[in-house]
């Protein structure tokens, strides 16, 4: 069985909360979020429609799912889920018995089973989904009740066809709800965001130690990989392990750049990506001596991450770690500096960058076992790019540090 992350306590706090008898998943992370298995290639089109999850508020009440046929067996075993339905998509499969016949007889043996007139869509039939949906949410007693849905990812022309599938369901946004879940990580997702550190630490220290005159983006990204692909071999990880990075050589501080010149500032954001879960760490050298004005910009980015530091722990809305990090910029004589966030959740999604951030506006506050990125950057193109950035659990007593690189700007020669 693969593995669930979904916390059925909490999930049902947060539903009462809503006030919703239940959570209908359709977003593809979310649904290998709470049952740990993918819910087949219809997904990767990325629209609603094409696989489904019922998540009950009564924690006590099994789950029920929804997906392409293709998988459906491989999705009832890996995520337990014996109440697993399927709708057909575009690709024709069929089950040919053991027997003495031949195989086009067996074959129709086994067609026979469905319905006349059967007809494969082009790719998958959001109505074909949605009646098995409306079965199962029927059987449930659930067909009239108010249900959550991740309306943060079904797009407006997907909507249409769950409100006529589904006309007495009261739908309400379970997008922040959702979020909310996914926040606060259970043990393996720890454990993936510990490993994917790791690679990445690794990666980074032997890209920061190979850097010299001459390299380019390119060759420093080519450098980080191979040691991220090595240290998962030396580690003998089992889970998938991919990897990302946003490297920048010379003034403009976010083209790749390169080749370097003395002078040059080097900036390397990388992660790697162990299990679908990503990793986040940053750092920036020179190449030869810095400049004082180069230094001036590190030490007031390295002043910012600290005060943001010191203010995030459990308990404390992220938004005091942003001002904390603003008027370090100010303090330091950068009056002008405005930055969006200073970090963010770390977990499994299309982009390394996920709810909450530690942003102006963020009213929610640092709960333990969330992983979160904490992140001081500034693009000042005419003299490059700078950033810091370092990857935390946290912990019931405050943060635990899972990037350890020292965090001075690296002078390089």
């Amino acid at each position: 069985m693969g593995n669930r992350h979904l916390d059925r306590q909490r999930a049902a706090k947060l539903m009462r909360e809503l006030d919703v008898a239940g959570l209908v998943l359709v977003q593809p992370e979310s649904i290998l979020y709470a049952t740990g298995a993918f819910a087949g290639v219809a997904t990767l089109w990325r629209r609603a429609g094409a696989a489904a999850v019922l998540v009950p508020a009564d924690p006590e009440a099994p789950l029920a799912a929804v997906v392409g046929d293709l998988q459906a067996a491989s999705f009832r075993v890996a995520s337990g889920i014996a109440d697993t339905r399927s709708h057909p998509i575009w690709v024709e499969t069929t089950h040919a018995a053991a027997g003495e016949e031949s195989v086009s007889e067996r074959i129709a043996a086994h067609d026979r089973q469905r319905p006349q007139g059967f007809q494969r869509p082009a790719t998958f039939d959001s109505a074909r989904m949605l009646a098995e949906l409306r079965d199962i949410l029927i059987e449930r007693g659930l067909d009239k009740a108010p249900l959550g849905l991740e309306l943060g990812f079904v797009a407006v022309a997907d909507m249409q066809a769950f409100q006529d599938a589904l006309p007495h369901v009261r739908w309400r946004d379970a997008s922040p709800l959702v979020a909310r879940l996914r926040m606060v990580k259970q043990p393996a997702e720890i454990e993936a965001l510990r490993a994917a550190a790791k690679l990445t630490t690794a990666g980074l220290q032997h890209a920061l130690g190979a850097l010299r005159e001459g390299i380019d983006a390119q060759t420093i990204g080519g450098l980080w990989r191979g040691e991220v692909e090595a240290e998962a071999r030396r580690l003998a990880l089992t889970q998938s392990v991919s990897h990302w990075a946003y490297i920048a050589v010379g003034a403009d501080g976010f083209a790749p750049g390169g080749p370097a010149q003395r002078g040059d500032v080097v900036k390397i954001d990388v992660g790697a990506v162990v299990g679908g879960y990503s990793a986040d760490v940053a750092r920036t050298a020179v190449i030869g001596k810095a400049s004082p004005a180069q230094r001036q910009i590190h030490g007031a980015l390295l002043g910012a991450l600290d005060a943001a530091l010191a203010s995030l722990a459990p308990g404390r809305p992220l938004k005091d770690a942003h001002a904390a990090a603003t008027k370090a910029m100010h303090d330091a004589g950068f009056p002008s500096f405005s930055r969006g966030h200073f970090g963010h959740s770390l977990g499994a999604s299309v982009f390394s960058e996920e709810w909450p951030f530690i942003a102006a506006d963020c009213d929610v506050p640092l709960e333990p076992n969330m992983v979160i990125a904490v992140e001081a950057p500034y693009y000042v193109r005419g003299i490059g790019g700078f950033i810091i950035e370092d990857q935390f659990l946290v912990r019931e007593n405050g943060l635990e540090l899972m990037s350890p690189l020292a965090r001075d700007l690296l002078e390089i020669g």
